[in-house]
């Protein structure tokens, strides 16, 4: 078994089991003329895994990653959540979590994660 990802954002439909491809435009929000910088992702536990990739898609540059990007941030959304996750792989489309010991909120959601990119002029 393993955690569960369903992408929140930037999705059309939220609860995708897929994320968004690098190029969509955010769907349902304010017009934009830029692509998204964030993904939104909601984590389900199974018990027993203790890591989760998740893919974002946000095409992180090799010197992003050196700078330790994409940010990630992780917010428990239920009492006895598994504590603050730990980075163990940043790379050019994806993230992986490590959490100290096994999540315990067998098939409930326990947890999002956001992941956002670097800003920049040309970003």
């Amino acid at each position: 078994m393993s955690i569960t990802v369903n992408y929140e954002w930037p999705v059309a439909v939220p609860g995708s089991t897929t994320p968004a491809p690098s190029n969509q435009r955010p769907p349902t929000n304010i017009p934009s003329t830029v692509p998204f910088d964030t993904v939104s992702a909601l984590l389900t536990g199974d018990g027993v895994s203790t890591t989760v990739t998740i893919t974002h898609n946000l095409e992180i540059t090799a010197q992003e990653l050196t700078q330790y990007f994409p940010e990630v941030a992780y917010e428990p959304i239920v009492a006895g959540a598994p504590s603050q996750p730990s980075t163990l792989v940043r790379a050019t489309n994806s993230v992986t979590l490590g959490f100290t010991g096994a999540v315990t909120t067998s098939s409930v959601a326990f947890g999002v994660v956001r992941i956002k990119r670097p800003h920049s002029i040309t970003k």
